[in-house]
């Protein structure tokens, strides 16, 4: 996961010089998959041309919990050739669960704050993304932990 994010901060840095108002064409809703923590089903929605919504409902593997996330990104578009490629930041928030059994109903729940940071790249109508998020545990205490993934979008 360190990797994932020194790529992303790496390739935001050597492109953030070349930034201009590039923009491509693309669908203002976005569905997909994203692997890593969590894993599932991601969702975007770009209220305009840098601000978008995001969320994703999955599984985290690495505590077998279930996960809900979603928040606010600021997209800096970055300038390329063809496509479009935005490097964003932004703000929202966590929900895990242990999974409940038959004979008992959910025994433990995390909430965290998110900070999400990551690039995209959309080539009509698909994108591609990778992201990392540094977590503040809020409940049931306080820490400090890591998450987020790679995935594609379809865009419509």
């Amino acid at each position: 996961m360190k990797h994932v994010f020194l790529l992303a901060l790496l390739c935001a840095i050597t492109f953030s010089g070349t930034a201009s108002a590039a923009h491509a064409d693309h669908g203002s809703i976005g569905a997909g998959v994203v692997l890593g923590k969590p894993t599932g089903l991601s969702g975007k929605f770009w209220l305009s041309r840098k601000d978008a919504i995001d969320a994703a409902l999955g599984w985290n593997f690495e505590e077998d919990l279930f996960a809900l996330q979603a928040g606010y990104l600021y997209n800096h578009p970055i300038d390329v050739s063809s496509g479009f490629l935005a490097a964003y930041i932004g703000a929202g928030g966590l929900f895990e669960a242990v999974s409940p059994s038959d004979e008992r109903p959910i025994d433990k729940i995390y909430l965290s704050g998110r900070i999400p940071l990551g690039l995209e790249y959309i080539y009509e109508p698909i994108s591609f993304f990778v992201e990392i998020d540094p977590l503040l545990l809020l409940y049931p205490g306080l820490g400090f932990d890591f998450g987020g993934g790679v995935g594609f979008r379809f865009y419509f």
